[in-house]
């Protein structure tokens, strides 16, 4: 039996030594970028991104972590909105083109919204499709 506890000490020190805490992001993070709905297309860049997202929004929560992290590595001008304070909803029609806030809306959370010269120019509806363009993006740099 001692040879065991032999063995089991040096393994299990690898293990507890090798767990690094894993960093939970919060929205508290984003709060310097955080615009209202009417300043969507008022931002001092030319091209960015709008992402917005419910604090109740299960499939928000389940990419939250994605997105503050890709926020934070500043790979690209993104604003936060918070749709649980103001929102528009529509339904899925084409917004690229898009120019101006009294024609734009989302169709639900979470939702990404790419803008070049101001202009709605693509738009990522769902976990699935936010998660993929913001990988496309963070592996393009």
């Amino acid at each position: 039996m001692p040879k065991l506890k032999f063995l089991l000490f040096p393994l299990l020190l690898l293990v507890s030594c090798s767990n690094e805490e894993p960093i939970y992001h919060n929205y508290h993070e984003t709060k310097s970028c955080l615009i209202s709905w009417s300043d969507v297309f008022n931002q001092k860049e030319d091209d960015y991104l709008v992402y917005f997202y419910s604090e109740r929004c299960g499939h928000c929560n389940e990419i939250k972590q994605d997105v503050i992290s890709f926020y934070l590595e500043d790979i690209y001008p993104m604003y936060f909105v918070c749709t649980d304070i103001e929102v528009v909803l529509g339904p899925k029609n084409n917004l690229v083109g898009i120019d101006n806030i009294d024609d734009f809306y989302i169709f639900g959370t979470p939702f990404l919204l790419n803008l070049a010269d101001h202009v709605v120019s693509s738009y990522y509806v769902g976990a699935n499709e936010v998660k993929d363009y913001i990988s496309i993006l963070k592996n393009s740099n």
